[in-house]
């Protein structure tokens, strides 16, 4: 997200006292609109409140945040940003239901030896095709699926674009997807 302009003649950060109660008027004005933007968009409300919750905390980390031209369309854009993120984690972790830990059999949870030879395979093929990725593709597959880092996170230490980084991982993840369709 590219930030906003300050005003002409701001200054980065509002004292203590001043930038807060600022602060906490533009969070008693945009409240009830986030609410609505949010949960027209989840269709949940106890979403919605942790949303705008995680977006005000995010916001107060926000150095000169109450000094910038546009701030109602920052604090949007911001919301809209947190909704993508949201889904995108939702999309790469799936929902856990609820576990009935009375009806748990431990001895039946540990993995049999056929299990445990068909991992140590899996592991084997992943990191033979890791090993076969250029090196850039390897580092934007260990950052993003074991760094946990965004596109833009990985983007700006690699000094590329998003567009590239989404390239690389999309050849990245055909190939190790290959290598595991191949064991099967």
């Amino acid at each position: 997200m590219s930030l906003p302009a300050l005003k002409p003649g701001a200054p980065r950060e509002l004292d203590g006292a001043a930038g807060a109660e600022r602060f906490e008027a533009l969070t008693r004005r945009l409240r009830m609109p986030l609410l609505r933007y949010f949960t027209r968009r989840t269709g949940s409300q106890p979403d919605s409140e942790e949303l705008v919750q995680d977006l005000f905390l995010r916001l107060l980390r926000r150095p000169g945040l109450m000094n910038l031209e546009s701030i109602d369309g920052y604090v949007f854009e911001a919301a809209a940003n947190l909704l993508r993120d949201k889904a995108k984690r939702e999309r790469t972790r799936p929902m856990l239901g609820a576990v009935d830990i009375d009806g748990i059999d431990l001895a039946d949870d540990l993995p049999g030896a056929e299990d445990v030879v068909g991992g140590r395979q899996s592991l084997e093929r992943i990191q033979v095709a890791l090993k076969s990725l250029s090196p850039r593709a390897r580092t934007i597959v260990i950052l993003r699926r074991f760094e946990d880092m965004s596109h833009a996170q990985i983007a700006a230490r690699l000094n590329i674009s998003v567009s590239a980084v989404e390239k690389h991982l999309v050849r990245a993840m055909a190939v190790l997807r290959h290598a595991l369709r191949e064991q099967g």
